[in-house]
């Protein structure tokens, strides 16, 4: 096994929400409010520097954001998010404000996080498949003036809402210029700024070419990777400082590919230091131990990545970092946890700090369902291309008690002194009907179900988590019907844990399906 560098044991990253949240945004709240946010955990930050080829830096080389625009209208929606109208004036405002009093904000954060002893990796998004007006100031002139370099050319057409629809107005990395400017935006941060390393975000947006044109044109962004890491060693020689290339990418290995990503050749090739795995949004389907066996014979890291729109209840964190490092990861990638309070930084780099704590605490394990990424707009059809199906939703047949799934949870947590819950969450289920469920050859009697027709209770972001700081996750109440069953520690195992749900229809010959969408197991110690 080649020797691994010491590794933070968790990354932190930030949209840039400061910019967007607050007016007249100073290096002094740069330091509060984003900085010391994470001064103390021993984790690393890494800073999201724009999308959609316009910038929120100093950059030389790219749009900076409203460089090009005048007039911006502070009523006007956001391109991302309809509900924060005005975004765009603000961040422009604030980036020239960051410009004039101190260089810019890559320049205050990278010093500000050395001097916190917090490393610190600019995050370039290697595409944008947001649904943008080529006249809002957020689209770009890259885009704007050359039409042909995007996926979709110009005068084709695509059945509306498809997944060819959804990314045809992302860049097409087959061409050459897309590359290299691509190319010389990633070298410029680590070249003009004295960073520990770069990350090349390949899931913000997972589309790169043309569907029918990705495999065969990996090649492609392979030579691209391998220009900015050459030029990453050179710069790293002659600061005398290891400086590293780091790559999130979808959730697979064969999906990656499918893409146009080799990864593994990456990984095996020594072109990468770290790859985060997907994006968040099937976390517990995952297979970030694929990524780990890959990566065994290198000095390549392995972070698994949570999503905080996906999950953000303690249980369930801990539940995935259980998992993953005990599957051999190296640590933990939080994406959208950005205005996460101190404390909750703190707490969180402590328990997935240290092994022997992670174990004794409380937990959720779930089988991941297969969000909602409708087709309808670019970044949902770019999601929904780089993900595997996954077990659930699933539907129950009302026709035969003979019929229905099983699931498989897979729990890292020893239970030999463990109790634990089954949850299962359905669309709906009918007064008359009733389930059948198995767990571990167990089958537990009807009437011991918990049923609530008034959905269950789950911890999540706040709506608009973005636009203000600190936040905590709330309590929100889900639709649908729960059924909740107690678990005696003795049915539980380590490793996979077999569940069987098998629908007993109280009304015969009816056509309505009832749908399994969650299952949830929890352990407490």
């Amino acid at each position: 096994m080649a020797h691994k560098r010491k590794a933070p044991p968790i990354i932190f990253t930030d949209d840039g929400w400061i910019f967007t949240a607050e007016e007249n945004v100073s290096i002094a709240d740069l330091k509060e409010k984003v900085v010391n946010g994470y001064a103390g955990t021993g984790g690393a930050f890494w800073w999201s520097t724009g999308d959609h080829e316009v910038y929120q830096y100093e950059t030389e080389i790219g749009e900076k954001f409203g460089a090009e625009s005048s007039g911006l209208d502070a009523t006007a929606s956001s391109f991302v998010h309809s509900a924060t109208p005005g975004v765009e004036e603000r961040l422009a405002a604030n980036l020239q404000h960051l410009i004039a009093e101190c260089g810019g904000p890559l320049t205050a954060l990278a010093g500000l996080c050395q001097e916190a002893a917090i490393p610190f990796f600019p995050r370039i998004r290697m595409n944008s498949h947001y649904a943008i007006d080529p006249t809002h100031p957020g689209y770009g002139r890259f885009r704007r003036q050359q039409p042909h370099l995007l996926i979709g050319r110009p005068g084709e057409e695509f059945p509306e809402k498809s997944v060819e629809w959804g990314i045809r107005t992302g860049l097409d990395y087959a061409h050459a210029e897309v590359r290299e400017h691509v190319r010389r935006i990633a070298c410029e941060v680590f070249e003009r700024f004295d960073v520990d390393g770069i990350e090349l975000d390949f899931m913000r947006h997972p589309a790169f070419f043309r569907m029918a044109e990705a495999l065969a044109n990996s090649y492609l962004m392979t030579d691209l990777v391998q220009k900015i890491k050459a030029r990453l060693d050179e710069v790293s020689a002659q600061r005398g400082k290891p400086l590293q290339l780091a790559v999130r990418v979808p959730p697979t290995l064969a999906d990656a590919r499918r893409l146009g990503l080799d990864v593994d050749e990456w990984i095996e090739t020594g072109l990468i230091d770290i790859v985060v795995v997907g994006g968040g949004f099937i976390s517990f389907e995952t297979p970030v131990d694929e990524f780990v066996r890959a990566a065994a014979s290198t000095p390549c890291l392995v972070y698994g990545c949570i999503e905080a729109t996906r999950h953000s209840d303690r249980r369930f964190l801990r539940a995935l970092a259980l998992r993953w490092l005990t599957d051999g990861a190296d640590g933990i990638y939080l994406y959208n946890f950005y205005t996460m309070s101190p404390e909750w930084n703190r707490q969180t780099a402590a328990e997935f700090s240290d092994l022997e704590i992670l174990k004794k605490l409380d937990k959720c394990y779930e089988i991941s369902g297969t969000m909602s990424f409708s087709p309808t707009e670019g970044h949902s059809a770019a999601f929904r291309l780089a993900h595997p199906s996954t077990p659930l939703p699933v539907p129950l047949p009302a026709e035969s008690p003979s019929l229905g799934p099983t699931l498989c949870i897979r729990v890292a947590d020893d239970v030999a002194d463990a109790t634990g819950g089954l949850a299962l969450r359905l669309d709906r289920l009918p007064l008359e009907d009733r389930l059948e469920v198995v767990l571990n050859g167990h089958t537990f009697p009807w009437d011991q179900a918990q049923v609530c027709g008034e959905g269950w209770p789950r911890q999540q972001v706040v709506p608009l988590f973005w636009a203000s700081y600190p936040t905590r996750p709330v309590e929100r109440q889900m639709e649908g019907v729960s059924v909740e069953f107690a678990v005696d520690g003795s049915l539980l195992r380590q490793g996979t844990n077999e569940i069987a749900v098998r629908l007993v229809a109280g009304q015969k010959g009816r056509r309505e399906q009832v749908i399994l969408s969650g299952v949830e197991l929890a352990i407490s110690h």
